[in-house]
């Protein structure tokens, strides 16, 4: 194996949540920093109080992946929907690492400058003030919002295992680094917005 190396491992992080992924989210994670993008997704989560979303509330459909709609339209894994629980078929590991960056890059809030030269990434320098209205259009918590990113990660990283180049492990470390700097960011205008929400 090259030197990304990704180390397949069982993990679980349990959450409460009702109805949204039962009593636990169980991944596997093909490492890098994967691990902790899931701790701070679930940290994320659980200050949102586990709140399911609104039916209304989404993150954008422009350009999102094939295989997260179809995730999306099996209802994400739901109990009553066990063939929902499989992981969605990817033909093109290429079209598909193409096609999450760009979903990605509709997904960012204004702020966030362009890197120069690499389209559809993004720099990472420093975050806004930590107010919630700077997360727009990623602040949808539940089962309508970043949970449909990491999940995409997930299959993203699964297939590298199975088939991936390089370049395709590259681009997926930089993908979870880059979901993984936003959800820390959106974490912290959380828990600095909620005593002035209480």
């Amino acid at each position: 194996m090259d030197d990304i190396l990704l180390v397949a491992l069982f993990y679980c992080v349990s959450i409460k949540i009702e109805r949204f992924h039962a009593q636990s989210l169980c991944w596997l994670i093909i490492g890098g920093n994967f691990n902790s993008l899931l701790a701070l997704f679930s940290e994320l989560e659980r200050v949102y109080n586990w709140d399911k979303g609104k039916k209304n509330q989404e993150l954008g459909k422009v350009n999102r992946p094939a295989a997260v709609s179809s995730w999306i339209s099996r209802t994400r894994g739901s109990r009553s929907r066990p063939e929902a629980d499989t992981v969605p078929k990817i033909p093109s590991l290429a079209v598909y690492e193409q096609d999450w960056w760009k979903w990605w890059a509709t997904l960012q809030p204004t702020w966030r400058l362009p890197d120069v030269g690499r389209p559809d990434r993004f720099t990472r320098g420093s975050y806004p003030p930590p107010q919630r209205e700077n997360w727009h259009p990623l602040r949808v918590p539940g089962q309508n919002g970043v949970l449909s990113v990491v999940a995409a990660l997930y299959w993203w990283g699964l297939k590298n295992l199975e088939i991936g180049e390089r370049e395709d492990k590259e681009s997926w470390v930089e993908a979870v680094a880059d979901v993984k700097w936003m959800v820390k960011g959106m974490l912290t205008a959380e828990r600095e917005a909620a005593p002035a929400a209480s």
